[in-house]
């Protein structure tokens, strides 16, 4: 991603810096921002005497992109998050985007903090969205005279970018980031022994996180000999997890030490949470001091005909009809005031539909009987694996809703990351056939949260666990 960016950026300078992304033919093309833009090169043997041949009409300015780019690469991301190498494919949040930027600039001892519900897309608004955006150090394409790009952040493209999940340890999760980029061998004892040292040194309050960004340019500059970073961004992903996963020592001195070396001006930070957690915020007096709300409401009918349909259009692929597009974004819009986990349902049923274009080979998005109720894709999954393994309800009602999810006695389950090994040998069999096929690899973990909502909430009103739809929510 790196060299990408640098070469990018030497092309915007020098037109005639030839840029040729060459893809393997059989394999999906890297989501990268503006790779659409660019001359592709597809080829199954890269050092042939065609390919060669291609790549010089390439660099020589008389390459063409392949006619056919929905066959090389896929838009749609499921049920995961969209990241920053997703960015040409992000719609339907360009104002959302621009506002957190102008934040940052704005309010640079401030911590932004993204407020909504489960599933409205913090994430990929703050990494596909605001990451990308300074990564390129340019306002998404489709954001509505912005202005110019703000002076502070005139150097964002040369940032170090980090991210962390707090989880049970968020100190730790706080220093770890930071010495990743320091560029250690993974299996090196030096890694572990200064980690541990960081992280006991800031709990007790030795050293503070600006002792941290010193030590990060002193070793890119000193012992790597690289160009030291102006600045950093650190994003808070998954927020909520500080206050239902850490203990209370814990999670105040991780709000202390961010909370004091806002003010540095190298250190910008930015945090996801999800809006049932306003209330522990609040009770965080270190954070809410120096927070800055930025709410994230659901994206509506016309946002998400974007979200639909231009990354559709992007990669030369149509919609079956002219107006399924449209039909799907209404759907979707009335599915959202019902439920809030309706955007991850509408990306998993476009990333199965561009799977099935592809493997048919048409170009032609088609939507199937089953999906005509938003989520029935996954509802028909989960019962044929039902029926494939017909004494796995059980096992599988244990795994999802006690061992992937921590449940509050005041709000909605949050899910719980847990290596595959914690597991016992009842649910091994059946957590290795969850994961087994790739579309399950990402879901299962991703809305194991649904579950456990949907589940408890049953059991809340004394109703009978309605296997079809509950597992479906899980798969």
């Amino acid at each position: 991603m790196l060299e990408y960016n640098e070469a990018l950026a030497r092309r915007v300078k020098e037109p005639a810096f030839p840029l040729v992304p060459l893809v393997l033919d059989g394999q999906p093309a890297p989501g990268l921002p503006f790779l659409r833009q660019l001359h592709w090169i597809v080829a199954a043997d890269p050092a042939s005497e065609h390919s060669l041949t291609l790549l010089m009409d390439a660099a020589d300015g008389s390459g063409t992109t392949p006619r056919e780019l929905w066959r090389h690469t896929a838009p749609y991301r499921g049920l995961a998050a969209m990241t920053e190498a997703d960015s040409d494919y992000f719609f339907g949040r360009a104002r959302e985007t621009a506002e957190v930027i102008r934040t940052l600039a704005a309010m640079p001892d401030k911590l932004p903090i993204l407020l909504g519900n489960s599933g409205v897309g913090k994430s990929s608004l703050a990494q596909a969205g605001t990451i990308a955006a300074l990564m390129r150090q340019g306002w998404p394409e489709t954001a509505q005279a912005p202005g110019a790009w703000p002076s502070p952040f005139n150097a964002s493209r040369r940032w170090c970018f980090l991210k962390l999940k707090p989880g049970t340890e968020p100190v730790r999760a706080l220093v770890e980031p930071f010495l990743w980029t320091w560029q250690f061998e993974a299996t090196d004892p030096k890694r572990a022994k200064l980690q541990s040292s960081w992280v006991g040194e800031l709990l007790d309050g030795k050293v503070t996180l600006r002792d941290l960004l010193d030590a990060t340019q002193a070793r890119y500059r000193d012992e790597l000999h690289q160009p030291e970073p102006p600045a950093f961004l650190l994003y808070i992903d998954q927020g909520e997890e500080l206050y239902v996963r850490a203990e209370e020592r814990e999670r105040r001195r991780f709000s202390e030490i961010l909370a004091r070396d806002l003010g540095d001006p190298r250190l910008h930070a930015l945090m996801s949470l999800r809006a049932d957690f306003s209330g522990a915020l609040q009770n965080d007096e270190p954070l809410f001091e120096v927070h800055q709300q930025i709410n994230v409401p659901p994206l509506r009918e016309a946002h998400l005909r974007e979200v639909i349909s231009r990354p559709a259009e992007l990669l030369s692929a149509r919609f079956e009809t002219d107006h399924l597009a449209t039909d799907i974004a209404r759907r979707t819009d009335e599915e959202s005031t019902k439920d809030a986990g309706a955007l991850p349902l509408l990306s998993y049923l476009l990333d199965d539909m561009w799977s099935a274009m592809v493997a048919r080979g048409d170009g032609v998005l088609r939507l199937p009987a089953a999906a005509m109720e938003l989520g029935g894709v996954l509802a028909e999954r989960a019962n044929a694996f039902l029926e494939r393994n017909p004494h796995s309800e059980n096992a599988l009602r244990r795994l999802l809703t006690l061992k992937l999810a921590t449940v509050r006695e005041d709000g909605e389950p949050t899910r719980r990351r847990a290596m595959r090994s914690i597991h016992g040998s009842k649910h091994r069999p059946w957590l290795a056939a969850l994961l087994a096929r790739k579309p399950t690899k990402v879901a299962a973990i991703a809305l194991a949260n649904k579950i456990a909502r949907m589940a408890w909430a049953m059991m809340a009103k004394g109703e009978r666990y309605r296997q079809p739809v509950a597992l479906a929510a899980a798969w």
